[in-house]
């Protein structure tokens, strides 16, 4: 089981460590390099920030007894917000104090829940999450790459960094537009 646990944290370092390189686009279909090409984030601030969000990842699922499969990590400029849940307050805690024991953190937000997500509430945030996503894609105004959507329970979090406040509106319109959406949450930065 410790094998697994390595195997899996030296595959998140490998792929954070080519997020950002030409070879990405080889390895790993076009989307990491893509999204870095999107990023309104300098280059390296963007590969600090997927580096500061694989430390997490890996020192969580290190962790014993932490289920973090419910659990998504985004960083912008340093801050970390995590969405999600947990069994516990005891959990949310652990990963608090992880996350703010790794370099480069800033700040965090804590959006993360007590409980367990159901099955149909996986899906439909899943189902949520791909019509964003979808509006976003065919929007002129809002780029699909640069702006990252995560679904917790109906509540839409939009995060990333975008180029001005008509993104940030417009965004939100799109969003508050998707059928099943009870709130959404701006996360997003102006660069």
């Amino acid at each position: 089981m410790l094998s697994r646990i390595y195997v899996r944290v030296l595959l998140l370092l490998v792929c954070a460590a080519l997020n950002t390189a030409c070879v990405s686009g080889v390895i790993l279909g076009g989307a990491a390099a893509t999204t870095a090409a999107f990023d309104e984030r300098p280059v390296g601030r963007h590969f600090d920030d997927v580096s500061i969000a694989t430390e997490i990842d890996a020192r969580l699922i290190a962790e014993k007894d932490m289920p973090s499969r419910w659990v998504s990590i985004e960083v912008i400029e340093g801050v970390v917000i995590l969405t999600g849940y947990l069994p516990s307050q005891s959990h949310i805690d652990r990963v608090l104090l992880i996350a703010r024991s790794v370099k480069g953190v800033r700040d965090i937000d804590n959006q993360l829940h007590i409980g367990e997500p159901s099955a149909s509430s996986l899906f439909s945030d899943s189902w949520i999450t791909a019509q964003v996503k979808t509006k976003f894609f065919n929007d002129k105004l809002v780029s699909g790459m640069s702006v990252h959507i995560e679904t917790v329970a109906g509540k839409v979090y939009l995060q990333g960094m975008i180029a001005s406040e008509a993104q940030r509106y417009r965004a939100m319109e799109l969003t508050r537009s998707v059928e099943g959406v009870t709130a959404v949450v701006d996360l997003l930065r102006l660069k």
